[in-house]
């Protein structure tokens, strides 16, 4: 059986350890990332499967990041959750090809419920 990888990008280590509580390590390799730099480089060497990115400032700043955390051999689903923004930033975000917004206060069914769905349609595929 695969066990999905997730990276988790936050410089706050304690939010990272909250959101990776919230998924469930049982069948899960979860690794915490506390620079942008680290997670381009965690996707190339682990072939992540979802990206969790829990600020916008690094997708905000001018640089394509979602176009290096996807290669052309690998493309991680990127969830971001962050505080909320304007309309503009977050339509930016997801024309920029990030999978899914969320904000806080996270509401934790539903960040299980996007995470068992996308399991499911990995297994299936």
């Amino acid at each position: 059986m695969h066990r999905r990888k997730i990276i988790i990008y936050s410089q706050d280590s304690f939010t990272a350890e909250l959101v990776a509580a919230i998924i469930g390590c049982t069948d899960k390799d979860i690794i915490h990332s506390h620079s942008i730099e680290q997670t381009e480089e965690l996707c190339r060497e682990r072939d992540a499967d979802l990206v969790i990115i829990l600020s916008t400032a690094p997708l905000l700043g001018g640089r394509n990041i979602i176009k290096q955390l996807r290669r052309e051999r690998h493309r991680p689903e990127i969830y971001v959750i962050s505080w909320r923004h304007a309309e503009q930033a977050i339509l930016s975000l997801l024309e920029c090809g990030i999978d899914q917004y969320m904000t806080f206060p996270i509401c934790m069914e539903r960040l299980k419920a996007k995470i068992a769905t996308n399991d499911r349609k990995e297994r299936e595929s």
